[in-house]
């Protein structure tokens, strides 16, 4: 047994980042609204067990999905208060309690719709939850009335195994990438954020099929993390891994997307089976478009490659926001000259001109020769 140490009796208010597992929260501290990312905790509810989900070329525990489930929509992105009960150095892990809205004890929720499993005390008499009598008392109470992972539906447990295709446990070789996206291209896919690589790349699961994508933001690029690798994208870069504004884009992304229930509108793919798309994120009643409002705020770039696969006024939107930043010299564009002109000022001159009715002006936009398509093919087959 793997010695531990005994938590402490404080306890500290923060916000749940992301959920990995129906017993592990990833916690973060509350910045009041600053925007420089806080310090991140994971904590594993102390006492409890949930069904593991597939790691690289495994497969589901029963009911591992559900359980996970179950808590990102409880807690994710809600204010919680925690305490740590007990660490365990040899494995790098925190155990401790959480509590939602100041009275609802998450690991009692849980066990209460049996998502997870009572862990009774081991060897060290420091591991265990100080709400251990419980949490065993609500355990029988689910096992007796069947609920979740205790379900008496005959094949319940089988079914509650996904499907999962290669991409979802490591292995994108075998994604029809271009398939996907014929068959997709310009719907809404709904989808959850797994994992948020800098602020304009996401990793995500498409629904329901359990596609394991990566996808950068259509019409952007926001400052990297690190270098992207030439091997992953065809895509070119000019910010460098200590661009000052990279960490404060990916914490932009992460606070409106990680975890969350997303909605994807697939614009095109590279010859790396990365795609290239607009992500769209809930705030109250509406949809927010990702893309426009990392640029509006001054975190990402305008970029005419991606764009150009995007609806012309979707396009537009992106560029005045861009003017719009620049002009106030938002964030990444703090030092932002504008480019020199050798134009001067015609003072004092006569001008004539002809007004073109409305009419007029539709009808030359009719006649504008219309896009290529092999245009946009470049993209896949560039080297």
């Amino acid at each position: 047994m793997a010695a531990s140490i005994a938590g402490g009796t404080t306890w500290y208010r923060a916000r749940v980042k992301a959920v990995p597992s129906g017993d592990c929260l990833v916690l973060m501290g509350l910045n009041n609204d600053r925007p420089e990312p806080p310090p991140e905790k994971t904590i594993t509810l102390a006492s409890l067990i949930a069904p593991r989900l597939a790691c690289r070329g495994g497969v589901d525990e029963p009911f591992s999905w559900d359980s996970r489930e179950y808590l990102r929509k409880l807690c994710v992105g809600k204010e919680i208060t925690f305490r740590v009960e007990y660490a365990v150095p040899s494995i790098g892990r925190e155990f401790g309690s959480v509590y939602l809205g100041g009275d609802k004890n998450v690991a009692m929720l849980i066990v209460s719709a049996g998502w997870a499993k009572v862990r009774e005390q081991g060897q060290q008499k420091e591991e265990a939850s100080p709400f251990l009598a419980e949490l065993l008392r609500l355990e029988e109470q689910a096992k007796e009335q069947g609920l979740g992972r205790w379900s008496k539906v005959p094949g319940a447990a089988g079914a509650s195994i996904r499907n999962l295709p290669p991409s979802a446990t490591g292995d994108p070789s075998n994604l029809d990438a271009m398939g996907l996206l014929a068959a997709n291209k310009g719907s809404l896919m709904q989808g959850i954020v797994e994992q948020v690589r800098d602020g304009s790349t996401v990793r995500v699961y498409l629904l329901p099929d359990f596609q394991f994508v990566q996808l950068f933001v259509a019409g952007i690029q926001a400052p990297s993390m690190v270098r992207r690798a030439a091997v992953e994208t065809v895509v070119e870069t000019d910010f460098t891994p200590d661009d000052p504004f990279g960490a404060e884009a990916k914490y932009f992304t992460e606070l409106r997307c990680l975890n969350r229930d997303v909605w994807i509108v697939l614009e095109g793919v590279d010859r790396f089976s990365n795609f290239i798309g607009s992500v769209y994120y809930p705030e109250g009643e509406t949809a927010k478009d990702l893309g426009l409002e990392l640029v509006e705020n001054g975190l990402a770039k305008y970029v005419e490659w991606s764009a150009n696969m995007m609806e012309d006024d979707a396009k537009w939107r992106l560029k005045a926001a861009e003017l719009q930043a620049k002009k106030t010299r938002l964030r990444m564009w703090t030092n932002y000259e504008p480019p020199a002109t050798n134009s001067n000022a015609i003072p004092d001159q006569n001008f004539t001109g002809e007004v073109i009715s409305k009419a007029k002006r539709i009808e030359r936009r009719r006649k504008k020769p219309k896009k290529r398509r092999n245009e946009k093919i470049i993209l896949y087959s560039a080297t």
